[in-house]
């Protein structure tokens, strides 16, 4: 998902909707400073996305918290 992607997604939304993340076994409510931009590696094939290596190619996400 790219960040119009999410956009045009929360559109949709009712703009009073309180958003939530899970956290272990419970949720979490989201606070602006819970978002992070980091340069992680390009997601491999399964989609999994792994942190920053210098052997591989990163590219810059916006990252939610979880799990």
């Amino acid at each position: 998902m790219t960040v119009i992607e999410l956009i045009d997604f929360l559109w949709k939304l009712p703009a009073d909707m309180p958003i939530a993340y899970k956290c272990m076994s419970e949720q979490l409510v989201l606070e602006a400073k819970d978002i992070e931009i980091q340069d992680l590696c390009i997601p491999r094939s399964d989609g999994w996305v792994q942190n920053a290596r210098p052997d591989m190619e990163t590219q810059t996400y916006l990252l939610f918290p979880g799990n």
